[in-house]
This record gives structure tokens, C-alpha cells and sequence, in this order.
């Protein structure tokens, strides 16, 4: 776990930096991870599931890897300093934004999974 959390936590790092480049005043690299994160656990999820990865797999991926890379708290984090800067609407956009297109990258994730297995 310890490993996964590592190499996910420097894929977050990485990923953030380059979009931030790409969208300064937006948060849009801790969307992006999000985003990816959930779409990745709800596909590894149904693999996981169809070919009974062992314990000690999952817990490297779902709670290292995928823990380390996606983030709750600098969502949290961003969207105060959104609204502390007075961007009420980019606050309410990375919220809505975070909360919809996460789950709905968990559901597209796991339905690819599905569509892989057949």
C-alpha cells in the first residue's frame, strides 16, 4: 500500500502541475485526477471482481495507488481559496464539477470494465 499511495501521490503531483499550466485561475488538475482516479477504480473495481485479484492487490491499487492520486482534500482546499477570492461561480462549478463527473467516471469506469469482460 505504502508503494501504490507513493507512486500515486507523485502521478497526482505531476499531473496538477502540468494543469495548472493549462488552466492557472481554475483547479482543474485536481479535477483531472478526480476524475481519472474514479474512472480507473471503477474500472480496476469490476476487473477486480471478475478475476478475483488477490487482497493484497487490491489494497496496493484501490487504497495506495488510486488513495494517493485522487484527493478529497485539496478539492476542499481549492474551492475554499475560491471562495475566499470572492469566485463564487468557479467555487460552485469545482464542486458540482468534483462531486457529478467523479461518480459518474466511477460508473463509465466500471461499465467499460463490464464491456472489456465480454
Amino acid at each position: 500500500m505504502a508503494a501504490g499511495g507513493a507512486a500515486g501521490t507523485l502521478l497526482r503531483y505531476a499531473v496538477t502541475v502540468c494543469m495548472s499550466r493549462v488552466a492557472p485561475a481554475f483547479p482543474l488538475g485536481v479535477l483531472t485526477v478526480n476524475v481519472a482516479g474514479s474512472f480507473l477504480i471503477g474500472l480496476c473495481w469490476c476487473l477486480a471482481e471478475a478475476f478475483h485479484w488477490s487482497f493484497y492487490a487490491r489494497a496496493f491499487l484501490f487504497t495506495g495507488l488510486f488513495g494517493g492520486f485522487t484527493t478529497f482534500s485539496s478539492f476542499s482546499l481549492d474551492t475554499m481559496e475560491l471562495f475566499r477570492a470572492g469566485a463564487y461561480k468557479a467555487a460552485g462549478l469545482n464542486i458540482v464539477a468534483n462531486n457529478a463527473l467523479g461518480l459518474m467516471a466511477v460508473f463509465a469506469g466500471f461499465f467499460v470494465g463490464r464491456q472489456i469482460l465480454r
